[in-house]
């Protein structure tokens, strides 16, 4: 693997989603729309991540890390520096980070992401995104796919 790219957008990031989408029925006819909220918090991450794109999309098969680092107010209720286990899923924080990203042009599709790693926690100190993009090279298939179970 040969590291591509690491950043961190520090802050609370925004738990909003794309799986938010609201709904509207007109004449009989069914309309999904994205709520103001969520583009709101797609452009915020838009912004975040704009000054971390490469000049030129990565090529090849890519291994993408993020890590959700969340500090509310519920904080309170939750250990500090542990897994989050409540809302938003990882999988629907995934899916808006990387779209916008692929946005962006960090890769030319997202179809490139071979492998992606997340994570998402409670921290006071370290709120913020944490992002790395490694290159996948043909060995590492033969190392992390064939031999996953070894790594157990």
């Amino acid at each position: 693997m040969i590291l591509l790219n690491e950043f961190c957008a520090p802050g609370t990031p925004d738990t909003r989603t794309a799986q938010q989408k609201g709904v509207r029925v007109v004449r009989g006819r069914v309309f999904f729309y994205e709520k103001p909220e969520v583009t709101k918090a797609k452009s915020a991450l838009f912004r975040a991540f704009a000054p971390y794109a490469p000049l030129e999309p990565y090529e090849g098969a890519l291994y993408v890390k993020v890590l959700w680092l969340m500090d509310k107010k519920s904080l309170a209720k939750c250990e500090n520096n542990t897994y989050n286990t409540k809302r938003p899923d990882v999988d629907n924080l995934a899916k808006s980070c990387l779209d916008v990203m692929t946005e962006l042009k960090f890769w030319n599709d997202d179809a490139q992401l071979s492998e992606v790693h997340l994570t998402k926690g409670w921290s006071r100190e370290n709120a913020g995104i944490y992002v790395q993009i490694y290159r996948l090279e043909q060995m590492d298939f033969i190392d992390r796919a064939l031999n996953w179970r070894k790594q157990i």
